[in-house]
């Protein structure tokens, strides 16, 4: 199975009142999405699956993806990628997913849960692993096997050449 972690791209920083699940994305975020939606359809990148954390700035990130990346499916919110999820709970649902044949999803979450995950999948430890804002992160995991995955890539938004 294919696994792309997409973090959120740049959101409002945390302040009182609001609560943490509302932070929206920024302009730069917004643009950053842009870029890597750009990026994505320059090199063939398009998700079978595509799953987001149901906050609020994880949701605009994948909402814009989808909406500058055509053919892009649609986004399915789920709980497992919450802000605080746990890496093993994203790979039991990983598992799910690759029994029932899917072999291509892309997450779009949070830290530290996404690092984490991807440390998991290749058998690295946690604090090894930093995904930033708005970047792509490639594991190819076979989960048939007890083998750790294989990182494929990770290209960070600002590396992100679309011309």
């Amino acid at each position: 199975m294919l696994i792309t972690c997409l973090r959120h791209a740049t959101a409002e920083p945390h302040a009182d009142p609001m609560a943490d699940a509302e932070r929206a994305l920024v302009k730069k975020g917004k643009d950053q999405v842009v870029r890597v939606a750009e990026f994505c359809r320059k090199h063939a990148l398009l998700p079978a699956m595509l799953y987001s954390s149901p906050l609020r700035r994880a949701q605009q990130t994948a909402k814009l993806l989808h909406t500058h990346l055509p053919d892009c499916p649609a986004i399915e919110v789920v709980d497992w990628l919450s802000l605080g999820a746990d890496p093993h709970a994203i790979i039991a649902e990983l598992k799910i997913l690759a029994a029932a044949g899917v072999n291509d999803v892309w997450l779009v979450g949070h830290e530290p849960a996404m690092s984490g995950l991807v440390a998991r999948l290749i058998d690295a430890d946690d604090d090894s692993i930093l995904i930033k804002k708005a970047s792509l992160t490639r594991v190819q995991a076979d989960f048939s096997k007890s083998a750790a995955g294989q990182l494929l890539w990770s290209i960070p938004c600002a590396l992100m050449s679309v011309k």
